[in-house]
């Protein structure tokens, strides 16, 4: 007997409301790090994932390289346990959400370099489970969800 998708869908959003989802985010520059301290501020166990080891280094010392998030959001959030972050990829296996906010750099052509977009979703695959509320937040082109990231999905 299969688990239907709404029943999927109600579960996570009742996950989410009782601050029992584990959250990740791919991609801790100046969009991710603030969001994965925010998830884990608001109470959520969240994980951040990046492939910049000094990165990870710096973010589970509590020494933040974003301007926006103090090192003192940063320490809390770890002292409580409820935030991690790692270059393995495996951590996203046991997220309920996965927000996407790597880099889109413009070629020469000014269009969105958007290899990152498909790197990220790459491994996204190979940890997928049913379920898992997959957000693009990566600045990019109308239509890349629906033409690069859903079919790989």
């Amino acid at each position: 007997m299969g688990i239907s998708v709404k029943g999927l869908y109600m579960t996570l959003i009742e996950k989410i409301r009782a601050r029992d989802a584990r959250l990740s985010v791919i991609g801790l520059g100046y969009v991710g790090l603030p969001l994965v301290v925010e998830f884990a501020r608001a109470g959520f166990n969240a994980v951040g994932v990046d492939i910049d080891a000094d990165k990870i280094a710096a973010i589970n010392r509590g020494d933040s390289y974003i301007k926006d998030v103090s090192n003192e959001s940063l320490q809390e959030a770890l002292e409580r346990g409820n935030l991690s972050a790692t270059t393995d990829f495996g951590a996203l296996a046991d997220a309920d959400t996965v927000n996407i906010c790597v880099p889109t750099p413009l070629r020469k052509t000014r269009d969105p370099d958007i290899s990152y977009i498909d790197a990220a979703a790459e491994e996204i695959c190979r940890y997928q489970q049913p379920g898992q509320l997959i957000v693009l937040e990566s600045t990019t082109y109308p239509g890349t969800t629906e033409e690069v990231i859903l079919p790989l999905l």
